[in-house]
């Protein structure tokens, strides 16, 4: 019997250990319609069904909810930085324009972006009086089955 158990523990100990899942990296890949945006400490004017679309090829779709203009652009992003990074080119911004550097986060079905149009990229989620920065929370569109 003691053999039984000694075996059984050194089969057990030999056993390698179960895989631990792989952490889900945050991904802005999806729709998302914009809910509030903050500018140099100051609330935006509201983004009225402006909807968001990043799409995995690195191209963003985004379109004005009254005017349904669609306007497309390129961005990349790196979810293994943290805060999580990403580049987007500015739409209609002239050849040789640097692109807005930001930080992005995704809480449940909510998408925070901070981000500068010109200059250094932010490294926190927030948009100072004065500041350049950019402060825009999203929420994920969900599609229909």
């Amino acid at each position: 019997m003691h053999a039984t158990i000694l075996l059984g523990l050194a089969l057990a100990v030999a056993a390698p250990a179960p895989k631990a899942a792989a952490k889900k990296e945050p991904t802005l890949v999806g729709k998302w319609l914009g809910e509030t945006s903050v500018q140099g400490g100051q609330p935006q004017a509201p983004m009225d069904g402006e909807v968001v679309t990043f799409a995995a090829d690195g191209s963003v779709a985004i379109q004005s909810g009254k005017a349904k203009e669609v306007v497309g652009t390129t961005y990349t992003s790196d979810a293994k930085k943290s805060p999580a990074e990403f580049e987007l080119v500015m739409p209609g911004a002239p050849p040789g324009m640097k692109p807005c550097l930001g930080i992005y986060k995704i809480d449940g079905d909510t998408l925070t972006l901070c981000f500068n149009v010109e200059g250094e990229r932010p490294t926190k989620f927030e948009s100072p009086a004065g500041s350049k920065a950019m402060l825009v929370t999203l929420k994920r569109v969900k599609e229909e089955k």
